[in-house]
């Protein structure tokens, strides 16, 4: 339990991470949109930091022991999602009945972008399990009684753990990077922007459809 709590919290400072710098970008640079400034980084990533603050708050009130909480929780994630409408439809071009049907939908696809992150945990621990159950299934029966048989748990012993290390190394970094990429990269990359022009010039001799 104290690692599923402990990579949700990764997860929630991994994304807010990605808002400030979003937020950053938008009051700097512009979000691809037309709009840049203040004004447009509040409701462009401002707006979902608040809902992730009220979302813990909630969630603290919820399942913890911090009952005072909750109004405060259930009042920003109200006013974000409403902010979320709001900037569906100045910012994104939405219809406006579109944009209040979207809202609470955008609004709820952040909790599972934070929950993606207990698969790290879930990755560490399955490696370790495999390896245990391997330890009990296969090396703790073996017994010089009956040496062939010794040699067959030896070998079925050997390749268990062989897939556990190779799980354990290679998979929560191949999910690490798809969090990295996937969940935290949106939250500030924004696609838009001046097309690719390598050498700063257009071909002239090669012909396409």
């Amino acid at each position: 339990m104290d690692l599923i709590i402990l990579t949700l919290y990764m997860g929630w400072l991994h994304v807010m991470l990605g808002l400030v710098m979003g937020f950053r970008d938008v009051l700097l640079i512009g979000n691809g949109h037309g709009g840049i400034g203040l004004v447009a980084a509040f409701f462009e990533k401002g707006t979902w930091m608040l809902l992730l603050i009220g979302g813990l708050l909630f969630t603290h009130a919820y399942i913890g022991s911090h009952a005072e909480f909750l109004n405060i929780g259930v009042a920003l994630i109200g006013v974000s999602t409403v902010l979320l409408m709001w900037t569906l439809y100045r910012y994104h071009g939405l219809d406006l009945p579109i944009a209040i049907m979207m809202g609470p939908i955008e609004a709820l696809g952040m909790m599972p972008t934070v929950i993606s992150y207990v698969r790290l945990f879930a990755v560490g621990v399955v490696g370790v399990k495999i390896a245990e159950t391997g330890n009990h299934m296969f090396y703790d029966n073996i017994t010089m009684d009956e040496p062939f048989m010794a040699v067959i748990l030896f070998i079925g012993w050997f390749v268990v753990q062989a897939f556990a290390w190779v799980l354990g190394v290679f998979s929560p970094n191949i999910h690490a990077a798809r969090l990295h990429m996937v969940e935290w990269m949106k939250q500030y990359y924004d696609s838009s922007g001046k097309p690719f022009s390598p050498f700063g010039g257009t071909s002239r001799f090669v012909e396409g459809e």
